[in-house]
């Protein structure tokens, strides 16, 4: 994990990370301003990139360790992948996505894809008769 630029307040850093498919994701980890979290945003040039977020402990240190190994469990897993055809297919029953918007739509960040209500629908559609359950998480925890 390379730290690839350390500006001068060092609760701000750059690092990279590899995902499971070996490509390179570069994110911001920082200190919050009011001190009580850590954050680190994926830097994609979009609007959307995974987001993770840990409170400081009062009396504690700042748990950076924590926040990458998070970053790292996740990038090592993924839940949709396009097949040779662009169709979406869900490996393992399991989708975790957090929740961004588009022209005033929800839309979905699930691994390193965008994907609107209409993707979503053509992914559920191959469970039609099974059951289903949403729950809303914490960013980084989903």
């Amino acid at each position: 994990m390379p730290i690839t630029a350390v500006p001068d307040d060092l609760s701000d850093q750059i690092e990279d990370h590899l995902d499971c498919a070996g490509n390179r994701r570069t994110f911001r980890l920082r200190l919050q301003p009011s001190g009580l979290f850590l954050e680190a945003v994926e830097q994609t040039g979009e609007a959307a990139g995974r987001r993770f977020m840990l409170p400081v402990p009062i009396d504690g240190p700042e748990p950076w360790g924590e926040l990458r190994t998070r970053i790292r469990q996740r990038l090592s897993q993924r839940d949709v992948v396009r097949d040779e055809h662009g169709r979406l297919e869900i490996l393992n029953g399991l989708v975790r996505a957090q929740i961004t918007s588009r022209d005033g739509e929800p839309s979905f960040l699930v691994d390193d894809m965008e994907l609107t209500w209409d993707e979503i629908g053509s992914l559920l559609t191959s469970y039609e008769g099974w059951g289903l359950r949403i729950e809303i998480r914490s960013c980084g925890d989903e």
